[in-house]
């Protein structure tokens, strides 16, 4: 009897995960099947590749387009919305897009208390593996290029502008407000980091919490930055994706 409820208890509680995340699904499945349908074309949006929970859609124009790596379309390959930091509110995803395009090349998740702000024009690419867990700010008006596994932890900024131009007195010029950010692949940015316009990052670089990243500051990879200045903390090393949590220490 004992082995047999060894074997059962794992099953049921699995069971249970499954049925909890698809009534979550469910709760929110009119606007999920808006969105699909609004921004991708009928063989895509069929499988309900985008899912929602909570959205707060205050805008949906522009375009939205799926380009995976290896070419596979699935159910909730883009998540947004979903609790998975019990600490910050459940207030799902808002999503504003007054235009541009957005593209995602493969599993995204954007979890609770998280807004995202699309400019007229812009271009944002999130690439395979993109992940930011809860209060998640985007704000983008020219070009967000983030490559593949790129990670953001909790309460996180990334523009690519200042809106408000500043006039130099002196040249009589406005000083640049915004620029084009582009982050490599398996990036990592701790707790409360802010990604300001016109950054470029290498490939395996950490940023430790709190970090401000500008185009002016120190970008290396395999190391941990920090700082104010933003300054070299660690030196060769990076972060494990295949070992990422504290049960594998």
């Amino acid at each position: 009897m004992s082995d047999l409820r060894a074997l059962c208890l794992p099953r049921i509680a699995m069971n249970k995960k499954k049925i909890h995340k698809y009534m979550q699904e469910l709760r929110y499945i009119v606007p999920t099947l808006y969105f699909n349908f609004h921004y991708l074309p009928f063989r895509q949006a069929i499988h309900l590749s985008i899912v929602l929970y909570k959205p707060h859609l205050l805008a949906c124009k522009g375009k939205v387009r799926l380009e995976p790596e290896d070419g596979r379309i699935y159910h909730g390959m883009v998540r947004m919305g979903f609790r998975m930091v019990s600490i910050y509110p459940d207030n799902g995803i808002t999503w504003e897009k007054k235009g541009g395009t957005v593209v995602f090349q493969g599993n995204c998740t954007i979890g609770n208390d998280c807004h995202v702000s699309f400019g007229p024009k812009t271009n944002v690419v999130f690439g395979h593996g993109f992940a930011a867990r809860a209060c998640f700010r985007l704000a983008s008006y020219v070009n967000m290029i983030f490559k593949r596994y790129t990670r953001f932890g909790w309460d996180c900024l990334c523009m690519d502008t200042n809106f408000h131009p500043i006039y130099d007195m002196k040249t009589k010029e406005y000083k640049p407000t915004s620029g084009p950010i582009v982050i490599g692949d398996y990036n990592w940015f701790g707790m409360g980091c802010k990604v300001m316009h016109s950054v470029t990052i290498p490939e395996r670089c950490i940023f430790g919490m709190g970090t401000v990243v500008t185009r002016g500051c120190v970008k290396k990879s395999y190391c941990v930055m920090g700082g104010s200045p933003v300054r070299i903390l660690s030196e060769n090393v990076m972060r494990d994706y295949e070992h990422d949590t504290l049960d594998n220490y």
